[in-house]
């Protein structure tokens, strides 16, 4: 299995590629990389590419691109998940490797009537959401945008082809899987995760007059990381 590594688009100048900093230690002191080898570079913007090492230096690797490939990995929706944020750090940053993991753009921590949350950790998120792009083999880093207000992120929810908000109360349960059945695939699509108490149906009310669609994720009461990976996994998979 290829390691990819992470150079900012700004590092890539027509044909070259500097890698710096603990991406060209890692390369150099950890794989003891030599020129000649090939490895892959993904840029966090959508393009990836197969180059060859021409130089190896103490903090610097010069590498030549020799072929470059467009949204290598990535899904073709463009997929929001809007996740309320959670008390506890761990169960949050485990949101962010998952849904990064499967394909996830934005990620919209979210302020609802019954979050209950900490001071938000956007470097930490950042940096776990950069591992999982490489881990995964993707491209594109997602973006994670600052703590959200919950009427905010349904404000800005109009461009969405597909918008979804799971809710265990629901009184006409329709399963995921038969709101995406008989659709033509959405080129985009935003999730609303609720805490750990669960959305208020004031909430609720709102998000359908913005055209959210109630659905369950099956009958059984789900923790808000375990509601985001179902869900997502269903949308992902029905592209």
């Amino acid at each position: 299995m290829s390691e990819y590594f992470y150079v900012p688009a700004d590092y890539i100048i027509d044909q070259h590629i500097a890698i710096e900093g603990e991406e060209a230690r890692h390369i150099s002191r950890v794989l003891r990389k030599q020129p000649g080898d090939m490895i892959w570079v993904v840029d966090g913007e959508g393009k990836a590419y197969e180059v060859i090492i021409r130089l190896v230096a103490p903090e610097m690797i010069e590498c030549e691109i020799q072929f470059e490939h467009h949204h290598l990995h990535e899904p073709d929706i463009n997929l929001t998940l809007a996740v309320a944020q959670l008390k506890n750090p761990s169960r949050m940053d485990w949101i962010i490797e998952k849904a990064t993991e499967l394909g996830v753009r934005t990620i919209i921590p979210l302020q609802t009537n019954r979050t209950i949350a900490r001071s938000p950790k956007e470097d930490r998120w950042n940096n776990i959401a950069l591992a999982a792009m490489k881990q995964s083999g993707r491209c594109i880093l997602p973006k994670i945008t600052p703590p959200t207000d919950f009427e905010m992120a349904i404000a800005n929810s109009t461009e969405y082809d597909l918008k979804l908000i799971p809710y265990e109360r629901t009184d006409h349960i329709l399963f995921i899987a038969e709101a995406l059945k008989h659709r033509k695939p959405p080129r985009s699509a935003m999730i609303l995760i609720g805490p750990e108490g669960g959305f208020t149906d004031e909430e609720v009310l709102h998000a359908e007059k913005a055209e959210f669609t109630q659905v369950s994720l099956g009958r059984r009461r789900l923790r808000t990381e375990t509601a985001a990976i179902v869900a997502l996994s269903w949308v992902v998979g029905n592209e």
